[in-house]
C-alpha cells in the first residue's frame, strides 16, 4: 500500500496535468500562428519580386532622362573608369548629387562583368546582362516598397486587417506604380526607403494614452504587437533610414518634420520625458512644463525657434 505522502503527489501530479497540458497547447498554437504568419509574409515578398521583375522587363519606353543620366551613367563611370563611354552631366562634374544611387548599379554593373567574364558571354549576351541586371535590382527595390507597404498597413490596422490587405491591392494593381516603380530613378528608391522608415515609425506614440493602457519607462504607450522590437530600437532604425532618404533626396526632409513635429507637438502637450539613448549616454529633451502640465504656445514657439537656429 502506498504512504499518504506518495498518494498526496500522485493526486498533484494528476491535478496538474490538465494545466501544463493547456500551457502546452497553447504554446503550440502560438507557434504553429507565428509559422503561418512569417510563411504568408515569405510567400508574399517571393510574389512581389518575380511580379516586379515581370514589370520591369516588360517596361521597354523611354519615360524620363534621370533614368539614365543620374543613375545608370554614372554608374558606369564608377564601375568601369572615366573615358569608359560613360555620358556624365555638369552636375555629377561639380559633385552636387548623392553618389548613393548609381553605387547600387556600379555594384551591378561589376558584378555583370566578372559573371560574363567567368561564363566566357559572347558580346550579344554580356550586352542583354548589362540591360537586364539594374532591371532586376531595381525590381527588388520596388518589390519591397509593395511588401512594406503591407507591413505598414498590417502595423497600423492590424496583422490580417482587411485595410492591410486592400493596401497591398492597391499598391500591385495601381498603374502608376507598374509604370514607373521599376525605373532606375532615385525617387523610386527614395520611395521605398522612406516606406521602411515609416514601418518602424513610433506611430502609437503620437497618440493619446486613455484609460488602463499599458505605458513604458518613459511614459509613451507601448506597442502591443508581439514581433516588433523595443521601442527605441525601432526609433534608431527609423531614424537611421530617413536620413539615408535626405542624404539621397534632401527633399525628403518635408516628410520627417511634419511627423517629428506632430510627434513633439503630442509629447510636449501631455507632459512627458522622452529619454535618448544616443552617443553612448543618455539625454533628456526637457521642457519646463513637461513636468507641471501642457506646455503653453510661448514655450512651443520658443522651441521651433531654437530648433531652427540650432539646426
Amino acid at each position: 500500500m502506498a504512504s499518504p505522502a506518495r498518494l498526496q503527489a500522485s493526486t498533484a501530479v494528476e491535478n496538474d496535468a490538465p494545466q501544463v497540458n493547456v500551457e502546452q497547447n497553447t504554446m503550440r498554437r502560438a507557434m504553429v500562428q507565428r509559422a503561418k504568419e512569417a510563411a504568408t509574409a515569405q510567400d508574399i515578398l517571393l510574389f512581389l519580386i518575380a511580379f516586379r521583375i515581370l514589370n520591369a522587363l516588360s517596361i521597354r519606353t523611354f519615360f524620363q532622362p534621370d533614368e539614365y543620366y543620374q543613375s545608370l551613367e554614372p554608374a558606369w563611370e564608377i564601375a568601369f573608369g572615366v573615358n569608359t563611354g560613360a555620358w556624365i552631366t555638369w552636375e555629377w562634374r561639380n559633385q552636387l548629387r548623392s553618389a548613393i544611387h548609381p553605387a547600387i548599379f556600379a555594384a551591378v554593373y561589376w558584378l555583370s562583368a566578372r559573371l560574363s567574364e567567368l561564363f566566357q558571354l559572347n558580346p550579344y549576351a554580356r550586352d542583354e546582362l548589362f540591360l537586364t541586371a539594374p532591371k532586376v535590382m531595381q525590381a527588388a527595390i520596388a518589390a519591397l516598397g509593395d511588401y512594406y507597404t503591407w507591413r505598414l498597413g498590417e502595423r497600423v490596422y492590424g496583422n490580417g486587417s482587411n485595410e492591410a490587405w486592400v493596401a497591398l491591392f492597391l499598391t500591385v494593381t495601381s498603374p502608376w506604380q507598374w509604370f514607373c516603380s521599376t525605373r532606375t530613378l532615385s525617387n523610386c528608391l527614395e520611395t521605398t526607403i522612406t516606406i521602411i522608415a515609416l514601418h518602424q515609425w513610433p506611430w502609437h506614440w503620437s497618440l493619446d494614452v486613455t484609460g488602463d493602457e499599458p505605458v513604458d519607462k518613459y511614459g509613451l504607450r507601448e506597442d502591443h504587437q508581439p514581433d516588433h522590437a523595443e521601442e527605441l530600437a525601432k526609433l534608431c532604425r527609423c531614424l537611421l533610414l530617413a536620413a539615408l532618404a535626405c542624404v539621397l533626396r534632401p527633399t525628403n526632409l518635408l516628410i520627417w518634420i511634419c511627423l517629428s513635429c506632430f510627434s513633439l507637438w503630442k509629447s510636449s502637450a501631455s507632459g512627458k520625458l522622452l529619454k535618448l539613448p544616443w552617443f553612448n549616454g543618455n539625454f533628456w529633451v526637457h521642457i519646463t512644463s513637461i513636468a507641471h502640465g501642457p506646455a503653453t504656445r510661448r514655450e512651443r514657439l520658443f522651441l521651433v525657434l531654437e530648433a531652427t537656429i540650432c539646426g
